[in-house]
């Protein structure tokens, strides 16, 4: 899936898990930050879309749908997550 973040979005999204843990989060952050030093879009897997939403729903307080979205870059990541995902359905 093409994720046609901003780059101030990868930033952000980057910004929510400084340190990975697990050898998946290290991918998706790694796509990440070649999408950012190459000027374009990241391409995920469903799975990796997934865990950026997670780090997301950790972001806001819980789960997106009643945790509390502080700002239009965040509304706007979630969107796009959740309109890849249903993409991907």
């Amino acid at each position: 899936m093409i994720l046609p973040f901003t780059p101030r979005e990868i930033e952000y999204i980057i910004a929510w898990k400084t340190e990975a843990f697990w050898p998946d989060e290290k991918r998706v952050i790694d796509k990440l930050r070649q999408a950012l030093d190459m000027g374009g879009t990241p391409s995920l897997s469903s799975r990796q879309v997934q865990i950026i939403l997670n780090w997301a729903e950790k972001q806001t307080g819980g789960h997106y749908g009643g945790g509390q979205v502080r700002n239009p870059e965040e509304h706007s990541i979630i969107s796009k997550l959740d309109a890849a995902l249903d993409r991907g359905r």
